[in-house]
């Protein structure tokens, strides 16, 4: 096991886990620069597929929202926006890509080609990535980051439960596939409505403060890096409470609401 495991708390990541890889990787190699050695992406991805072994599954986010501009998803071509642990994997000949033209994923093990295989519209509702990792209690492994900064995952909860600020939106353009076949593509994400004035709590700190008051998430440091692994299935309760008793107020801040969360969106897509 790699060094910056030493610490991590018993039962934090184990044989059979499906782990969401939510990764900055730039304090870890600057941590291993001033030790005069080099982060080896490789080695780090081997120890984690040790770690949760043939019957677990990897996930690394390959997001990219060009999409959304009009602009063609290349499967095989185009890169990742989430990081360069992430643009790493896709490149690794033992990971696939999943397909979505917005919300892709570099995977491997024993779920991999289930995964692949989804052929959802929407990014974040049934059927989706998300919804598998929920599904199948997926942690969430951060890397280099506060426990929540990342966290797309938030976005399916509200999605599922319906929050007033945001709709289902369709984007459609252009779609290449693995074997080079292009087609006009249609797909939706669950967007925010720029005209409620919600504003995305940086890192969703008042969450995050009370999953850390609340030990859900098990945390542990090599050097400066902070690592977390969290149950997916126990946030979305966390996400599922603050949406409905509380109106986001630990996600978001804003200035008026004209709906109530659970009340029908005359927007939404069918």
């Amino acid at each position: 096991m790699l060094k910056y495991f030493d610490n991590m708390p018993e039962g934090a990541i184990k044989k059979g886990d499906v782990l969401y890889v939510i990764s900055d990787i730039l304090e870890l190699s600057k941590q291993e620069r001033i030790l005069k050695n080099r982060f080896d992406r490789d080695e780090f991805i081997n120890c984690l597929q040790e770690m949760v072994g043939e019957e677990g599954t990897l996930l690394f986010p390959t997001f990219n929202w060009d999409f959304c501009k009009g602009i063609a998803f290349d499967y095989n071509n185009t890169p990742s926006k989430t990081g360069a642990l992430t643009s790493f994997a896709l490149k690794r000949p033992d990971f696939k890509r999943t397909r979505h033209p917005l919300y892709s994923f570099a995977v491997w093990g024993k779920d991999a080609d289930k995964l692949v295989e989804m052929t959802n519209i929407n990014s974040f509702g049934e059927g989706s990535v998300f919804d598998y990792m929920n599904k199948v209690n997926a942690k969430s492994f951060v890397i280099g980051l506060h426990v929540l900064d990342g966290m797309t995952y938030v976005h399916h909860v509200e999605n599922i439960v319906g929050v007033p600020f945001r709709y289902n939106k369709k984007f459609v353009a252009p779609y290449i596939d693995k074997d080079g076949n292009e087609s006009e593509y249609m797909a939706t994400m669950y967007v925010r409505d720029l005209d409620m004035n919600a504003e995305e709590i940086e890192q969703f700190k008042p969450l995050s403060d009370i999953l850390e008051k609340d030990g859900v998430s098990k945390t542990w440091y090599w050097n400066t890096v902070q690592f977390h692994a969290l149950s997916l299935r126990e946030l979305d309760d966390y996400v599922r409470r603050d949406i409905k008793e509380n109106d986001s107020r630990n996600l978001y801040v804003y200035n008026h609401i004209d709906k109530v969360p659970g009340e029908e969106d005359p927007r939404k897509i069918d």
